[in-house]
């Protein structure tokens, strides 16, 4: 993968973000712009453009897919297994892409590092993506991938209590809302993954007005498209589980957050942060300067990358043993 290392979308970027962020809009540049293709095929474009981000990485001694059911048809599974000890803690993980976007493909290597890194098995949840399946047919897939995996701990060697639910962008949205739905069935991962979340909706934060545009992976207008894809309109803005920095947050297993300095969705992750510990419930806040949204699939050439995959995974062993 060749890296450009001119242009610099903003000074506040760390060099291997600016690098990154470069990268994406060559990638992209090379494609019709997705506004102006349909649905399907603008989910291709992301896929081939995402695609050298997946290579390389960690290898797995155990990587298979299958599919379960559901009262929304069949998920698909992809279960990375990093190591051949005995049992293992697990981690079912949520892809981002607004709801709408990527896949358990695009976020294979980022699944694979969390895998080899945490000693947790993986397990990516290929969920139903909107528009075509609104809200709550993603939240509900999510729940039953959680259930699924403990409910065959022992076939999968997994331990049936140290089972954590984490994803990125709308996954750490689907990850927390799965945790609020299982709390309330006396049900409980061992921890909550959330890396650069979407939890409200106000986008009239002050990281909304500083990081707003492509120079930073993600803008006001995208994740309002991304919102009206998910919820539809009028938007259900009251319900906890669709907006989980409305919920009652008492109760929840420990969280890590993981948050880039330079994304419009840093605020949701510091108001996130805030409403946990009020509740009584144990925060890791990973702040992370002149980082962009999804900056840790760059991991492949990015320290800034390296640093945060680094700390998380340790965070998420530490949550094991505990």
């Amino acid at each position: 993968m060749t890296m450009p290392t001119d242009a610099a979308p903003g000074d506040d970027l760390t060099p291997d973000m600016r690098r990154f962020q470069r990268w994406l809009a060559d990638a992209y540049g090379r494609h019709p712009a997705l506004d102006g293709v349909s649905l399907p095929e603008a989910r291709l474009i992301a896929e081939r453009v995402r695609a050298p981000l997946t290579q390389g990485g960690p290898e797995m001694v155990h990587r298979r897919e299958l599919q379960i059911d559901t009262a929304h048809g069949p998920l698909r599974l992809r279960i990375h297994t990093p190591t051949a000890a005995p049992r293992h803690p697990a981690l079912v993980y949520l892809h981002g892409g607004g709801w709408v976007f990527f896949s358990i493909d695009t976020h294979d290597r980022l699944m694979r590092e969390l895998a080899a890194r945490a000693g947790r098995v993986v397990i990516g949840v290929d969920y139903a993506r909107a528009p075509e399946a609104r809200y709550p047919v993603a939240l509900q897939q999510s729940v039953a991938a959680w259930r699924w995996a403990r409910a065959h701990a022992d076939a999968l060697r997994l331990e049936p209590d140290r089972i954590a639910l984490g994803g990125d962008s709308a996954g750490a949205n689907l990850a927390l809302a799965a945790a609020l739905l299982l709390r309330e069935s006396g049900e409980r991962p061992d921890a909550l993954l959330l890396n650069y979340g979407v939890f409200g909706d106000d986008d009239t934060t002050e990281s909304y007005a500083r990081f707003d545009g492509p120079a930073y992976n993600l803008g006001r207008d995208e994740m309002r498209g991304f919102w009206d894809g998910y919820l539809g309109r009028p938007r259900p803005v009251d319900d906890p589980l669709a907006v989980p920095l409305k919920a009652r947050l008492a109760g929840l297993p420990r969280c890590c957050l993981v948050v880039p300095e330079c994304d419009v969705l840093r605020d949701d992750s510091l108001q996130l942060a805030e409403h946990l510990r009020a509740a009584g419930v144990r925060v890791e806040l990973q702040r992370h300067p002149g980082a962009v949204h999804s900056f840790l699939e760059a991991v492949s050439f990015s320290e800034t990358a390296e640093r945060g995959l680094a700390r998380s995974s340790a965070w998420l062993r530490d949550a094991a043993a505990g």
